[in-house]
Formats: C-alpha cells, structure tokens, sequence
C-alpha cells in the first residue's frame, strides 16, 4: 500500500459515499494522498468508459468526460485504462460553458490485465482493463478452441485475477462437448449458459457480489453485451442480430465501458466491465514485461545503438546498478536483438543520433 505523504491531505472513503460503490476503499484514498503530494486539489474517479478522444469518469457528483492531456510525456502502461482509479482537476468555472475534466494522475493499480500485440516489427504492451477481480472468458460451442481458451486464461491469471469460462449458447452443444469442456485441464471453472435464455446465470452470483470488478472477454458475437444488459435488466449495451452467413452475433460494442450492476437475486451490486471483441489474446509475461521496460529505458541512453554493455551513458546499466533491473533478463534481452557479441569491449564505439559512420576502405 502506498504511504502517505505527511503534506498531502488523506481523504478517507467515508466522504465519498457514491465512489464507496465502485469499489472506492482504503488502497485508493492512501494512493489519492500521494498523487494530491504532486497534484494538490485533485479528486478521485474511477474510469467508466475509454473513448477513441476521450474518457468518461466515475464521480461522486456522477459521471463527467474527461480527457488525457495531450502531449504529456508518460510511459505506455501509465496511461489510463477502464477501470483504473484516477486523480482529476476540478475543472476552472467558466460561466456556461461546460469543461471536461482533465486527469492529472493515474493511480496504484491492485493489478493490471495485458495482453502482447504487434506493432509493426515491435511487441509491445496493450492494457485491457486495470483492477480487476474476475474475467469473464465467453465462448461458444462453434467457437470452442481449448488452447486458444488456455493463452485466455494464462494472460487472465498473469494478471492475478480469477478466470472463468462462460460455454454461451449451451443450449445448442451436444453433450459430448460440455463433458470434454469441463475436463479439458483449463484451470478455470466452466460454466454452461445462456445469456440470451438466461439459463445457468445464476452459477454467475458468487463473482457479482458487492465491491468486485469483472471483466467480459472474448470474441465478437459471443454473447458478451447480451449478457451485460441481461445483469443490467435493461438494453443499455448494443447487441446485433445473428449473422444469416455463420449464424453467429455480429460485433456491436465499439469502447470499454464499466457498468454497475444493480442488486438482485443474481448481483449484489457487483461492477462489470464489457469489452469490445478480441480475434485471440498474445501473452504478455515476465519476460516481455521486462524487455519492454528495457526498451523504453533505452530510448534515454547516450547512444541511439548502445548494446547495454560498457558505453557511457547507457540508462540500462545505470538502471541495473540501481537494483531497479535484472542483469540476467538485461543479457537474456541483449542475445534476443542479436548484441550479446558487442559486449561493450569498446573496439568499435557506437554512433551519436545523426552522427555518420567514417567509410572503410
């Protein structure tokens, strides 16, 4: 847990009662006293929706736009997620107009779902959702698909939340597939539904209860918004027609959006977050969290080629020498970009940005 600045001003749970249901507890107001120490003034929301331009956040007075300030410098993983806990800046009065609220910090996450996607020649880092207790992974008896279900449920356990797969449209698998379900070695529980009938939704209340934040996951058109607006009771999430081609939904959610679930005999008043539809999930594990972190390090090196070895300059190895890396991971990231024999020895020193190499005859 983060300590607490003795200059900054602790704002306990009790005085925002409306945040208390979106999970607003202990952790976040000691992580919002330390983001208030470089951010006087700011007040806490949590992150209800992720827009192409925008954010929309969780209040105490309600839920208000909000945006990222453009051109600030920050790493990759800091930048704001569904449902992440934020620190804002009350907006200045301006006499009607209305001002979105600007987010100043993103605070200390309990934990962090990632997955690994490709940018061009580079593998980076995707966050899907922050603070997190349960995914849900739905599937379908067409889409059933055991090891890309496994990649599902070790990027869902990387992050320290609890999977659980949901067999969607159970009423139409044979039998031979929900008894090969329940053994296929997933590690996770399996639960046959249907969200669209309703059956089996009530195996789903031990993981709606009061303060937990789950998240749907999936493929497009497995069921995933007829099932928030089937917890919800009302049409709040877009949901297509099946598609005459595959028979199967067409995809409708576009942004992340983070709802809470009224209290019935299936919720307690849990928090759900629905996400748009995922093709298949690339771990992103240890390793690539760390070369990742090399990586953006090393953009603060000296030397635009610098190996990592004994060039002065180099961020990695003063990073390393700070204990804030391992050597091991530094020299198992140097062999997989092919520098392990530029050992730093010195025998040819790396290029200055924009510096030319001398011809050799």
């Amino acid at each position: 847990m983060t300590s607490t600045p003795a200059s900054a001003e602790f704002l306990a749970p009790h005085e925002f009662p409306a945040l208390r249901a979106f999970g607003y507890g202990e952790a976040q107001a000691q992580a919002l006293a330390a983001a208030r120490a470089a951010f006087p003034g700011t007040l806490p929301a949590r992150v209800s929706r992720v827009e192409r331009n925008g954010y929309r956040l969780q209040t105490e007075s309600g839920e208000q736009e909000a945006v990222w300030p453009a051109g600030r410098r920050h790493k990759l993983l800091d930048v704001p997620v569904i449902g992440d806990w934020v620190a804002y800046a009350p907006p200045e009065d301006e006499e009607g107009v209305e001002q979105a609220l600007r987010i100043e910090a993103v605070l200390d996450r309990t934990n962090t779902f990632i997955r690994s996607v490709q940018k061009g020649r580079r593998t980076q880092p995707q966050v899907l959702a922050a603070n997190v207790d349960t995914v849900f992974v739905m599937t379908s008896p067409e889409e059933w698909d055991t090891e890309r279900l496994a990649r599902y449920v070790q990027a869902v356990r990387l992050s320290q939340a609890q999977p659980v797969i949901l067999l969607n449209k159970s009423d139409l698998a044979r039998g031979d597939l929900l008894e090969r379900a329940q053994v296929a070695g997933l590690e996770a529980p399996v639960l046959p539904i249907s969200a669209q009938g309703g059956q089996g939704i009530e195996a789903l209340t031990p993981y709606l209860q009061a303060g937990q934040t789950v998240a749907l996951i999936g493929s497009s058109g497995m069921g995933k918004s007829t099932l928030t607006n089937r917890l919800l009771g009302e049409d709040a999430a877009a949901t297509g027609a099946l598609s005459d081609f595959s028979g199967e939904g067409r995809h409708t959610t576009t942004w992340r959006t983070l709802y809470r679930l009224p209290v019935s005999h299936i919720s307690g008043g849990a928090l759900l977050i629905d996400n748009p539809g995922l093709r298949d999930i690339a771990v992103w594990d240890d390793e690539g969290a760390a070369f990742w972190a090399i990586e953006e390090l090393a953009a603060e090196c000296r030397f635009s080629r610098c190996t990592h070895g004994r060039e002065p300059g180099c961020a990695v190895r003063a990073a390393v020498l700070r204990g804030e890396l391992d050597e091991d991971m530094v020299d198992a990231y140097r062999e997989a970009q092919g520098t392990a024999q530029a050992s730093g020895s010195g025998r040819e020193r790396p290029e200055r940005r924009g510096e030319k190499r001398p011809r050799r005859r």
